[in-house]
């Protein structure tokens, strides 16, 4: 069973985005920040990381920049970056560190699940 990290500090998101990923026989880790997220990927490993952007702690950005920096294995994990505040320099920030797809917040399901059979299948 494929494994998705999702990072997000609202537990309502977290929870709607784990039922439709569940609904895909998709296993789902929850952690409510950046910080959160790193510790748990020190020892785990996920297919797949969907993570907001602003979040206490560490925003979305700030943990993908970490994680690109820090990460040993030759195939990376493919990101998905859901926000609903993003600015053009962050966009482009968050394509700079190798984000798999970009998507708006609150986000269209069928498009959101597309786009995770798409990372996945990379």
């Amino acid at each position: 069973m494929k494994k998705v990290l999702l990072v997000d500090d609202d537990l309502n998101a977290r929870e709607a985005l784990r039922l439709v990923l569940e609904s895909q026989q998709l296993e789902c880790i929850e952690v409510g920040n950046g910080s959160e997220a790193i510790a748990w990927l020190s020892t785990q490993q996920a297919d797949l990381i969907i993570s907001d952007n602003q979040m206490p702690v560490l925003t979305g950005l700030d943990f993908i920049d970490h994680i690109k920096l820090q990460e040993k294995d030759p195939i990376q994990t493919p990101i998905i970056l859901l926000s609903g505040h993003l600015e053009e320099q962050d966009k482009h920030r968050a394509r700079q560190a190798g984000v798999f797809a970009i998507l708006d917040k609150p986000c269209n399901f069928s498009q959101f699940l597309s786009m995770v059979q798409l990372a996945l299948d990379q």
